[in-house]
Parts: structure tokens; sequence; C-alpha cells
């Protein structure tokens, strides 16, 4: 198995957008073969969200990958997310992981 996992800061007044948002990119993710993808909140603090995506192995998820940039689709949302959230204050952290046992 291996994971993918990102952490967003979402001011907590688009969290409903960003919701509505995630949900239409999964469904892209998914259909290019993406095992499963999984959206937390955090508990404490409502602007800090991470989502998880699986994959067979990491050639799964570069072939994954390389489909989802490719889709007009996704740029499309892209650009939706790069407008709801403020890109510079609110960056994406990326973490790759492997599973160990």
């Amino acid at each position: 198995m291996f994971i993918v996992v990102y952490h967003y800061k979402v001011p907590p007044e688009k969290a409903r957008e960003y919701v509505l948002l995630e949900r239409r990119a999964m469904e892209i993710c998914l259909k290019h073969g993406c095992l499963a993808i999984e959206l937390y909140r955090d508990a404490k603090d409502p602007s800090h969200w991470m989502e998880i995506e699986r994959f067979r192995d990491e050639e799964h998820y570069m072939k994954v990958r390389e489909a989802v940039e490719g889709d007009e689709r996704m740029k499309r949302l892209y650009e939706e997310f790069t407008n709801l959230i403020d890109v510079e204050r609110c960056e994406a952290e990326k973490r790759i992981y492997l599973r160990m046992l």
C-alpha cells in the first residue's frame, strides 16, 4: 500500500465550499484509479484539513497522478480551489508514506 497525505489550511467560513469542491475532485481521482480517498478536519483546529489518498504502489500513484493532472475537469477544480483559499498563506503540505506492516 502506498499513501499520499495532504494537509491544507482552509478558512472555517469556506469549509462548506471546500467540501463540495473536494467531493468533485475525489470523483475524478477515483475514476482515474485511486483506490480510496479520505478527508478529515482537525477536531481542535477547524481550519486544518487532511486528505489521504491510497494507491497499490508508487508506480500506480504516478500513473493515476499523470491521468488526473491531464484531466481538464481537475484543472478547473484547481482554479476554483486557489480562488477559494489564499494559496500563498494556506499552502498544502504533501507527504508520502509506505505501509511497513
